[in-house]
């Protein structure tokens, strides 16, 4: 009997410790991905200290371009409080002349405003008030953790009734890449003011839980299994969100927002089979573009002599 007990007790301890091994495994990888203080805010807030981006800036008439465009654009910082009670940052760049054409423009994980210059300044030009959120845990924003899209929906959604509520005659698009391509999808399973006329999303993924799988090895070193389950358990628990169920592919099946998928051919980040994946799951109007040669968000700056046509030509469908 004495030994029985020893060997329970013994076997008790050893699942506390694994259990809390499992706890602490989970804590490690979504704090250091998704906490405000792990890998999200890395990178130099001035964009010219990042060697890579001085190269683009340098080499690239059209970075360049959407780069002074940013810095010289007479930028309004606004604040939103959302249906959470919590305080939403944005930047707006107004058209040049009066306009009720707006583009809420979503950047991706560990990015920021200034590196969706890109598209802004070619929306801007097209006579566009261009409104981009600082999502969740990145830069301005007051969260302290990214929900690649989970919780940022909501957000979105209220920046689209704070745009309607100060231009009741709003046409609104959406357009996002990457993670924000995964809002975009996300937001147009809401239900949406007529205000949305049409949404655009680049390279987003299907399902936040596939999309940490796929790079888990890639970024970590670390297989999926046990580790990504951790990490979701752990969310579950602390940020009260499961990666499941950020899923903009069950979002797009659910969607009344007319929308267009560009996703580049060599994306292994994202990866390119996802595009087929949301675009045959979106039960609304659609339309699609692969772009050759691109990687990871590149089609903008591989094939703008494509990128941009097709963008036209898709929102000229919907917005009068």
């Amino acid at each position: 009997m004495a030994k029985a007990k020893k060997a329970l007790k013994t076997a008790a301890t050893c699942a506390g410790v694994a259990a809390g091994t499992y706890f602490a495994a989970g804590a490690l990888i979504t704090e250091g991905v998704l906490s405000r203080w792990g890998r999200i805010n890395s990178k130099p807030d001035e964009i010219l200290n990042d060697p890579g981006l001085m190269r683009a800036y340098l080499q690239d008439e059209n970075f360049r371009k959407a780069d002074d465009w940013y810095i010289n654009a007479a930028r309004e910082e606004l604040k939103l409080v959302n249906r959470r009670n919590e305080t939403l940052h944005a930047e707006l760049v107004e058209a040049a002349e009066e306009s009720h054409l707006w583009l809420v423009l979503l950047h991706g994980y560990s990015s920021r405003p200034r590196m969706m210059a890109k598209q802004g300044v070619i929306f801007n030009e097209m006579g566009y008030n261009v409104l981009i959120p600082y999502l969740r845990g990145h830069r301005k924003s007051e969260q302290n953790f990214c929900s690649m899209g989970y919780y940022d929906k909501d957000d979105v959604a209220d920046w689209i009734q704070y745009i309607v509520s100060i231009d009741p005659t709003s046409q609104i698009v959406v357009m996002g890449c990457s993670m924000g391509g995964a809002t975009t999808m996300l937001v147009t399973g809401e239900d949406l003011p007529e205000n949305v006329k049409c949404a655009i999303e680049d390279c987003g993924y299907t399902n936040c839980f596939e999309e940490f799988k796929a790079q888990i090895g890639e970024i970590l070193h670390l297989p999926s299994f046990p580790f990504l389950n951790a990490a979701n358990a752990y969310s579950r628990l602390v940020h009260g969100w499961d990666f499941r169920d950020c899923s903009p592919i069950d979002a797009v099946a659910r969607s009344k927002t007319p929308t267009l998928f560009i996703h580049g051919i060599e994306d292994t980040f994202v990866p390119y089979s996802m595009l087929a994946e949301v675009y045959d799951a979106c039960a609304a109007e659609k339309d699609i573009l692969e772009v050759p040669d691109a990687k990871h968000d590149e089609s903008c700056a591989k094939h703008p002599e494509i990128y941009w046509p097709k963008i036209k030509e898709f929102i000229a469908k919907y917005v009068k």
